[in-house]
């Protein structure tokens, strides 16, 4: 009987350690970055749906601040703990914006004027569709209320097509096609610019 108490204490013990010990290689709960991310602005000027625009973006933001290393707080989540009925328009208001919701950065993305020029070049006569998509991105450091990103981020996409005979001259290079292979490479290089978060701890919760 006796064996058997000592064999539940010594049971007891090492789960109770397993439970308390942070496993290696995790950061402990609550010591992750927060962020607040507003919805992205639309100022390119084009009168055609182009929601892709916005969630290639956003999917590109879950690429760089990841679930597993970053707590993102939901937009209206946020706008319910201050008295502003529209998205924030200015920096102080963003700011006021995510301190209310706990956020460490507050990230807003402004889709600018697209600009789409086409034509026609070369021997074998091929038509040419260009986009270029400029993305400005501010990040906000919540706490100290300054910037960590303010930059506009712009790229180029292309896309071509043969002209063959009378049928290829009633066709057309896709600009939703151009525009996101413009996206693309905006992505690309939001991975490469945009920088890594870190857990602001002067920012009270």
């Amino acid at each position: 009987m006796l064996r058997v108490k000592i064999f539940v204490f010594v049971l007891m013990l090492l789960i109770s350690g397993t439970a308390f010990a942070a496993p290696e290689g995790t950061e402990p709960p609550g010591e992750i970055p927060t962020i607040l991310f507003f919805p992205v602005v639309d100022n390119t000027g084009l009168k055609d749906s182009h929601d892709y625009m916005s969630a290639a973006i956003n999917a590109q933001y879950a690429k760089k601040y990841p679930t597993e290393k970053f707590t993102v707080i939901p937009f209206q989540d946020g706008m319910n703990q201050v008295s502003i009925n529209d998205e924030p328009k200015t920096e102080d208001e963003v700011i006021k914006a995510a301190t209310a919701a706990g956020a460490d950065y507050a990230i807003r993305t402004e889709l600018q004027k697209v600009k789409i020029r086409r034509g026609v070049k070369g021997i074998f006569l091929k038509k040419w569709c260009a986009a270029e998509v400029p993305v400005k991105i501010t990040i906000w450091d919540a706490a100290s209320g300054q910037n960590v990103f303010d930059s506009v981020i712009q790229t180029r996409g292309d896309r071509e097509a043969f002209i063959g005979g009378t049928i290829g001259l009633l066709l057309s290079v896709s600009k939703k096609a151009t525009i996101q292979n413009s996206i693309e490479k905006v992505g690309k290089k939001m991975a490469q610019e945009l920088p890594a978060l870190q857990q602001n701890f002067s920012n009270s919760k």
